[in-house]
């Protein structure tokens, strides 16, 4: 042990000395990489071991300001305040790199500006906290925005984003992001009182972005959020969120397919809202009757809630419609489901609910059914989330109810999150 601990000290103090001489012209500036070289430099580095808070690597560059050029991460860097990607700017993430983001910190991609970022499974991309791995937490830094130019949108209030910085939308030019086995987690800061950033935020984002196996993990606020726009996203999971996991807003249209949604136990830490839905799908801004409200296609999707005081696992309202089919929702105390005025989703079919949770269904729901079939968990396991993420034991969302072909772990389409996701609180 003292050999190894000699050996790892004096690896630690050349890689320092290294990282020191590197960035000696910035060194009061950059005293949050030097702490997290002190964290981090002394680990190795082994596929998706990289978001699992361990093995992360030594962050040796920094994006902050204005990036309006070509910029490419490989192995690691930090986001410093609000980062705005405009102008033909591009960040391009390899397979394999963190970002971390300092408290405060965000992501902003808008007019002309692009986000690439493509992992695989063995080689995911981890957007995480600057924290010290053990004691990170959701809200921990802003996390990513992205503002489209889709004129697909319904709101008649001024078009700013959330964060520090708002931004207009729709923009006039594009912004364009294109993620696949990604991670975003401890995202969510307080920017405001009642004004905290997304996982992922996506204004007005049209089919020129995607979204593939992306997890949102441990947010303070929502998972995934849509203001307009038609962006298509498939293999989404949103793991210990602390408000709605899947929202919609303002004549959303995109297809939503094989997506999952799990809250951990309030032990887990972290400041739940009033009201932490699995979905909340709004329509239009305040229920405005304007053209083009919400009308998403969502299928094949698994909501489990925690029994947290005010959740549902899909709230509907604000004149949202869409299609919604082949969904388990299990967990929430309050009601499965809750559709409220002047709303009536077009079509829906095979989502089931949780026996004895039963809904608060409007009149105007007309083609919403009341399925409470399920009688227990739908899924194989929930694993470690039970226990915060501690143990070897990880979630299996295969599921377990009826003929195995409802819901986001469809037999047909396999165990699409395992071996990349993460499942830790800190």
């Amino acid at each position: 042990m003292k050999n190894s601990f000699k050996k790892s000290l004096v690896l630690f103090s050349i890689a320092l000395m290294g990282f020191t001489a590197v960035n000696c012209t910035e060194s009061k500036k950059d005293d949050s990489l030097l702490l997290a070289a002190l964290l981090f430099s002394n680990q190795g580095v082994a596929g998706s071991d990289l978001c699992d808070g361990v093995g992360v690597p030594t962050p040796t560059q920094i994006l902050e300001g204005t990036i309006s050029s070509a910029v490419t991460v490989s192995g690691s860097a930090l986001l410093r305040g609000t980062v705005n990607v405009t102008n033909g700017g591009s960040i391009t993430v390899l397979p394999k790199s963190v970002i971390y983001g300092e408290r405060g910190s965000s992501l902003f991609v808008y007019e002309g500006g692009t986000l690439s970022a493509i992992g695989t499974a063995a080689q995911p991309i981890c957007f995480t906290s600057a924290a010290t791995v053990g004691t990170r937490a959701p809200g921990d830094w802003g996390g990513i925005v992205i503002v489209g130019n889709s004129a697909i949108k319904a709101n008649t209030a001024p078009n700013d984003t959330e964060g520090t910085s708002p931004r207009s939308y729709p923009g006039t030019l594009n912004g364009i992001a294109n993620l696949k086995y990604v991670v975003i987690e401890f995202v969510g800061n307080e920017v405001a009182p009642g004004n905290e950033l997304n996982g992922l935020s996506s204004y007005t984002v049209t089919q020129d972005s995607n979204y593939d196996y992306v997890q949102i993990h441990r947010p303070l606020d929502d998972g995934f959020e849509w203001w307009g726009g038609n962006v298509n996203g498939s293999h989404l999971l949103v793991s210990g969120g602390m408000d709605d996991d899947f929202d919609v807003d303002e004549g959303f249209t995109g297809t939503l397919n094989h997506i999952i949604s799990v809250k951990y136990p309030e032990s887990c830490g972290g400041t739940k809202s009033s009201d932490p839905h699995g979905f909340e799908m709004d329509g239009t801004e305040g229920g405005a009757v304007i053209a083009g409200p919400s009308n998403p296609t969502v299928t094949n999707f698994t909501t489990i809630g925690q029994s947290y005081t005010g959740g549902v696992g899909m709230r509907i309202r604000e004149r949202h419609t869409g299609n919604f089919s082949k969904g388990l929702v299990y967990g929430y105390v309050t009601n499965n489901f809750q559709c409220d005025a002047n709303t009536n989703p077009t079509s829906w079919t095979n989502v089931k609910g949780q026996s004895g949770k039963g809904a608060t269904i409007d009149g105007a729901c007309t083609n919403m059914v009341n399925n409470t079939e399920i009688t227990a968990l739908p899924i194989t396991t929930l694993g470690n989330i039970e226990t915060c993420g501690t143990g070897a034991t990880k979630p299996d969302f295969t599921t377990t109810f009826g003929d195995g072909s409802l819901g986001g772990g469809s037999v047909a389409e396999g165990k699409w999150w395992d071996g990349w996701a993460v499942f830790r609180s800190k």
